[in-house]
């Protein structure tokens, strides 16, 4: 049990690495150097990104999903601040789902806002995470 215990926690965190990280290089890499490019040909390096960008959101989202479950059912004796911390984490990580696959969507001219809001809401999700680390134990 110890190894499943160890497994879904590493594809927890790799997932949010995958999600955040991926993010921020499209928001902060890709869309700028996009920019550099002019009318269709901006399109088209936009919509390719986000197409190479799709199955690793979606891997990362049901990474995310899978573990998380996993790892919330294992907790024992949870204090009310601890929940209360973990359901906006929760709220947050719905958000970046939203945000992610709606970023995905070809010709979206909300994109680099979108990434914004993914990359905020991620950074506090880790913030959120180091919190309830230290509220979970014992």
């Amino acid at each position: 049990m110890a190894t499943l215990a160890i497994l879904m926690r590493f594809l927890h965190i790799a997932s949010a690495i995958t999600l955040v990280g991926g993010a921020a290089a499209w928001r902060f890499g890709g869309a700028p150097a996009a920019e550099s490019v002019s009318g269709e040909a901006r399109s088209r390096v936009e919509n390719a990104f986000a197409a190479a960008w799709k199955p690793f959101a979606i891997a990362g989202i049901i990474g995310i999903l899978i573990s998380g479950i996993f790892n919330f059912l294992r907790k024992t004796g949870l204090t009310p601040a601890y929940h209360a911390i973990f359901g906006i984490k929760v709220l947050l990580a719905l958000h970046v789902f939203a945000a992610l696959i709606l970023a995905g969507r070809l010709d979206n001219p909300r994109r680099s806002r979108q990434l914004t809001g993914v990359v905020i809401s991620g950074v506090v999700i880790v913030a959120l995470s180091a919190v309830l680390r230290w509220l979970g134990q014992s």
